[in-house]
C-alpha cells in the first residue's frame, strides 16, 4: 500500500489530482491511499507523533501554516527523510525557501495530467525503490526454540508441507513450523513469487518456465498451478526487465 497525502487549501485542486491519481494507470497495479488536509495545520496535526504517508503534495501559499513551514516541520523527523515532498504552485519564486526542505519535485499550477501521471509514476517507483533496499537481507528462521539467519539471496525457494514451511537454499535444507504466507510477507515480492499453493519460488533460481511447470538452476522441477501460471509469466518478465535497467 503507498499512502498518499495531498494538502491544498483549494478544493478544486484537491479534486484534481485525487483524480489524476486514482484514475492514473498505476491504480491497477499499486494499492493507493489518499487523505485530503485543506490547511497546514490539520497536516500537520496527522504527523504530529508520527507519518506514515509515503507521498505529500503540497500547496505552497495557504492561510496559517504555509505549506513551507509544513514542510519544516515534517522533515524536522529524521524519520520522514523517506517521504517523497512535492510541492504544488503557480509560484515558481519559492525554489529557494523549499531548498532546505528537500522536496522530491516542483509541479506548476495549472496541473496537466500527462505530465502528473509520468510524475506520479516516477515517484511510486523511487519509494518501491526505498522500502526494497530497507527490507532485511536475511531472513530469521526458528527451529526448536534457535534462530538462525538464512541469507535471502541464498534461498532457492520455500514450499509448505501441513503446518511446516521447508526452506531450500542453496546449500541447505531448513524445515519450521510457519506458513508461506507468514514467510512471504517477509520477503521482497519482486524476487520471490508464489507459482502455487504450496510454494514460493525466488526468481533469481529460475532456469526456464514452461506452460505448467518450473526449471530451477539446481534442477529441480517445480508445478506451477494453472490459477498463477499468467501472473507468474508477466512478474518473471518485470524481474528480468528490472535486472537489464
Amino acid at each position: 500500500m503507498i499512502h498518499i497525502a495531498i494538502c491544498d487549501d483549494d478544493k478544486p485542486t484537491t479534486e484534481q489530482l485525487e483524480d489524476m491519481i486514482l484514475n492514473n494507470p498505476i491504480y491497477r497495479t499499486e494499492k493507493l491511499d489518499v487523505s485530503i488536509f485543506y490547511s497546514g495545520e490539520s497536516f500537520t496535526r496527522a504527523i504530529q507523533h508520527s507519518c506514515h504517508f509515503d507521498l505529500v503534495f503540497m500547496d505552497i501559499e495557504m492561510e496559517g501554516i504555509s505549506g513551507v513551514t509544513a514542510g519544516h516541520i515534517l522533515r524536522a523527523d529524521c524519520d520522514n527523510d523517506r517521504v517523497q515532498l512535492v510541492y504544488v504552485s503557480s509560484h515558481e519564486e519559492y525554489h529557494v525557501q523549499l531548498f532546505d526542505v528537500r522536496p522530491s519535485g516542483f509541479l506548476k499550477k495549472p496541473l496537466h495530467r500527462a505530465s502528473f501521471e509520468q510524475k506520479l509514476i516516477s515517484l511510486i517507483q523511487n519509494i518501491k525503490r526505498k522500502r526494497q533496499r530497507s527490507k532485511p537481507r536475511l531472513l530469521p528462521v526458528n527451529q526448536k526454540g534457535s534462530e538462525t539467519l538464512v541469507p535471502i539471496r541464498n534461498i532457492m525457494y520455500l514450499a509448505s508441507d501441513r503446518r511446516k514451511v521447508i526452506l531450500r537454499t542453496t546449500d541447505e535444507q531448513l524445515e519450521y513450523y510457519s506458513t508461506l504466507s507468514i514467510e512471504e510477507s517477509k520477503l521482497p515480492s519482486e524476487q520471490f513469487v508464489r507459482i502455487h499453493q504450496s510454494y514460493l519460488v525466488n526468481f533469481f533460481y529460475v532456469k526456464q518456465i514452461l506452460a505448467r511447470r518450473m526449471i530451477l538452476t539446481s534442477g529441480e522441477e517445480l508445478p506451477i498451478s494453472e490459477k498463477q501460471a499468467a501472473a507468474v509469466k508477466m512478474n518473471y518478465l518485470k524481474f528480468r526487465g528490472s535486472l537489464i535497467e
